[in-house]
């Protein structure tokens, strides 16, 4: 069962740290600890595909305009509780709160070159050597959020991507899928593939048949869009997520090999509710029943895409 944090804990949290929040931007709780190991022991060479990371110093960095204060949970932090849920890779997402300061995701990557990938936050006239050095350090793409503030728009994309493609980077979406208007546009003006976080932001009470839905479906059938099964506390309203399962299963039996799983540690911006780690890990085997279904989603799809340049 999915546990809940205490709504005491957010209050005291939020008057503690509120030095850190400007006003519209309130500290979120922090991770749970991890009190159990999961029933579930995940392949070897597993990646969790989507985690966020801080330094001692982000505080200085955060953007003044953002939707929430985060704790600065470190790589050391995540690197601990990755060895307890057995995953073995990560890919570190640049969060909205840091703008295009990368510094804590470049100095978590050279900690762990071999198994860990980052995703950035870039201005769209980055030069081209500045793009081939965060190669070198195990960059492989770049991010584009439009469901926080601040970052690039949609219409960055096609430019952009033509910038990425010779290093075979992809662009990483965090949007809501019922607020595209052609999502196949989208995906077709772009030369490098689109990654889409959080299952598109799909709403599970609209079910699989929803128009927006049926197009991300569309899109991940033709191989032009990868999907995060991941972050399924901010979509459902059911316990243990099972109004998810119809979405999940459809996208499983379109396209399991441009599906992702990820945790979404440390899972900012929650004031209540905080996930369970274990909890999470422990779904896998239910969204993903067939042992050679969650070795190609936890292995062999983030090789392809997180390892293969």
């Amino acid at each position: 069962m999915i546990s809940n944090s205490s709504s005491l804990l957010r209050i005291r949290d939020m008057k503690a740290n509120s030095d850190l929040a400007p006003p519209g931007a309130p500290r979120c709780l922090p991770p749970r600890r991890l009190d159990r190991t999961p029933h579930f022991l995940p392949p070897p060479g597993s990646c969790d595909a989507h985690v966020h990371v801080f330094a001692p110093d982000s505080a200085g960095h955060l953007a003044a305009r953002r939707s929430y204060t985060p704790h600065l949970v470190t790589h050391e932090q995540y690197s601990g509780l990755a060895e307890r849920l057995g995953l073995e890779r990560a890919v570190l997402v640049q969060p909205s709160v840091l703008g295009t300061n990368n510094s804590a995701l470049l100095s978590a990557l050279s900690e762990h070159p071999d198994r860990w990938r980052g995703i950035v936050v870039i201005p769209p006239d980055l030069p081209d050597h500045e793009l081939a050095d965060l190669h070198t350090r195990g960059v492989r793409g770049t991010r584009i959020n439009r469901i926080n503030p601040g970052g690039l728009e949609l219409t960055d994309i096609a430019a952009l991507g033509r910038r990425l493609e010779p290093f075979g980077w992809h662009i990483q979406l965090q949007i809501n899928i019922e607020e595209i208007q052609d999502l196949s546009a989208l995906a077709r003006q772009c030369p490098v593939p689109l990654v889409i976080d959080h299952l598109g932001f799909a709403r599970p009470e609209a079910g699989a048949k929803a128009g927006p839905f049926q197009s991300l479906l569309r899109e991940v059938e033709e191989g032009r869009l990868w999907v995060k099964l991941s972050a399924p506390y901010r979509l459902s309203r059911s316990k243990d997520y099972e109004d998810l399962l119809p979405l999940i299963d459809a996208l499983v039996a379109a396209r399991p090999d441009r599906l992702l799983w990820a945790t979404d540690w440390p899972h900012t911006g929650l004031w209540s509710d905080m996930p369970d780690d274990a909890d999470l890990v422990d779904l896998i085997p239910v969204w993903l029943p067939d042992e050679g279904l969650r070795r190609m989603v936890l292995v062999n799809n983030p090789s392809d895409l997180y390892w293969a340049t």
